[in-house]
C-alpha cells in the first residue's frame, strides 16, 4: 500500500475524532477542536481524490479544498482561545473569521456547478503545465497561485497571533498558575513550534515548487502528521479540554468554612469550603472563580457586579446569591479577597513586586485607594497590610 493510500483511512480517524469531541459537553474550546479535525478529515478525503489518477474521473472535487485551508488557521486559533480563557462566550463576531472562506466558496460556485466536461477540460489544462496552481483559469476572481499566497499569509498571521496570545498568558499568568498548569501550556508552545515549522515547510515549497506540483509532496505528509499527535495527545489526556486547573480562591473547593472575618493563620492562606449542596450555585460559582482567574477582572478598580454579571450573562441577583450561600461572602469581599491573593502573589514570586511601596501593591492589584486596601486586607486577613505582607517586602 502506497504512503497516499493511507489517507484514505486516516481521514475517517479525523470525521471520528472531530465528531466526537463536537457533540461532547463541555467548554466552547472542544467545538472547535472537534470542527478542525472534521475539517482536516474532510480537506484530506478531498486530497486523495484530487490526484492525478483519480482527478478526470472525479472532477467534482477539484477546487473543493481551497476554501477548506482557509478554516484551519481561525479553528486553530479560536480553539486555543477559549482553552486558555474557557469562560468567554462565543459572540457571532467570531463569524467574520469564516469570511475569507464564505468569499472563497461563492467565488467558485460558478466552477463547482459546470457540467462534468468542462469541468475535465479546465483540469486538462492544468495537467498540462503540471501545476495545481494554474493563472490561466477562466473561473475564480483571482488565479489559483494567487489563492495560494493568501492562504499562507492567512495562516502565518493566526500561528503569529496565536504564538503572540500564548506567549502574553504565558508572562501575565503567576508562577504558581503555571505550575499547576505545565502539560497544557507546553503542550501549546510545542504544538506552536510544530506550526512553525508547517510553516517553514510552505515557505520552502513557494520558493521551490519542485517538478511535480501535481502530487501530494512529502510536505503535506508532514503538516498532517502535525495533527495526528495533537489527536494522540488529547486522547491520553482529556482532562486538558476542560482548559486551565484553577489555584483560585475556592482552592479546590476543600477547605474550611469560612464565618465572619477570617483570623491570620500560619501560612497565611485563606480557605474556603462550599457550603450548599445547590448545583446551580455550584455551577455559577465555577464559572465567577473560572473567569476571575483566566481574564483577571479584579485587576480593573471600578469592577461591578452589573459588569461581571453582564460578561456571564447572568443576572447579578443569581451570582450574589451564589456568593452568600457558597461561600458567606459579598461581592465586593469576594473581589478584594481575589486582589490580596494576587498581590501576595506578586510579591511571593515577581521580584519587582518586593521593591513596592505598598500604595503601589494596592494599586497594581486593583485596589483604588489605599485606604479602600488597608481596609479590605485588616477584613479579610485579619491584620494591617503593613504586617500582612511584611515578610514579602524588602
Amino acid at each position: 500500500m502506497a504512503p497516499i493510500d493511507y489517507l484514505f483511512y486516516l481521514c475517517f480517524v479525523f470525521f471520528a475524532f472531530g465528531g466526537s469531541f463536537f457533540f461532547k459537553k463541555g467548554i466552547v474550546a472542544t467545538k472547535f477542536l472537534g470542527l478542525l479535525f472534521i475539517v482536516l478529515g474532510l480537506q484530506t478525503f478531498l486530497n486523495y481524490y484530487i490526484r492525478p489518477e483519480y482527478l478526470l474521473e472525479y472532477p467534482h472535487f477539484f477546487r473543493t479544498v481551497s476554501p477548506l485551508m482557509l478554516t484551519i488557521g481561525p479553528l486553530y486559533y479560536l480553539f486555543q482561545q477559549f482553552l486558555l480563557y474557557p469562560e468567554r462566550k462565543f459572540r457571532p463576531i467570531l463569524f467574520l473569521h469564516f469570511l475569507p472562506f464564505a468569499l472563497h466558496v461563492i467565488e467558485y460556485i460558478p466552477f463547482y456547478i459546470l457540467p462534468t466536461e468542462y469541468k475535465i477540460m479546465e483540469i486538462k489544462e492544468m495537467i498540462s503545465e503540471n501545476t495545481i496552481y494554474t493563472i490561466h483559469s477562466k473561473y475564480g476572481w483571482i488565479t489559483m497561485k494567487m489563492h495560494l499566497y493568501i492562504r499562507f499569509t492567512s495562516f502565518f498571521i493566526y500561528i503569529g497571533w496565536g504564538f503572540y496570545d500564548l506567549l502574553a498568558y504565558y508572562q501575565s499568568a503567576s508562577k504558581t498558575f503555571i505550575k499547576n498548569n505545565l502539560l497544557i501550556v507546553y503542550w501549546l508552545f510545542f504544538n506552536m513550534v510544530l506550526k512553525f515549522i508547517v510553516m517553514g515547510l510552505i515557505i520552502y515549497n513557494l520558493i521551490y515548487p519542485g517538478e511535480k506540483q501535481i502530487n501530494l509532496p512529502w510536505k503535506d505528509f508532514f503538516y498532517l502528521i502535525e495533527y495526528v499527535l495533537m489527536m494522540l495527545f488529547m486522547l491520553f489526556n482529556p482532562k486538558l479540554l476542560y482548559g486551565p486547573t484553577l489555584k483560585g480562591l475556592i482552592w479546590q473547593q476543600a477547605y474550611h468554612r469560612m464565618d465572619g472575618p477570617v483570623e491570620l493563620v500560619n501560612n497565611k492562606d485563606v480557605s474556603i469550603k462550599i457550603i450548599s449542596g445547590n448545583e446551580k450555585e455550584k455551577a455559577l460559582l465555577g464559572s465567577l472563580n473560572r473567569y476571575f482567574e483566566t481574564e483577571r477582572i479584579f485587576l480593573k478598580p471600578t469592577l461591578t457586579l452589573i459588569e461581571v454579571a453582564r460578561k456571564l450573562k447572568v443576572k447579578p441577583r443569581l451570582i450574589r446569591i451564589a456568593l452568600q450561600s457558597e461561600m458567606n461572602l459579598s461581592f465586593s469581599d469576594y473581589v478584594n479577597t481575589w486582589r490580596i491573593q494576587y498581590a501576595e502573589e506578586q510579591c511571593r514570586e515577581n521580584p519587582k513586586w518586593k521593591n513596592y511601596k505598598l500604595e503601589v501593591v494596592a494599586w497594581e492589584s486593583g485596589f483604588g485607594t489605599r485606604q479602600s486596601f488597608n481596609s479590605a486586607v485588616k477584613k479579610i486577613k485579619g491584620v494591617s497590610p503593613g504586617q500582612y505582607f511584611s515578610e514579602f517586602l524588602y
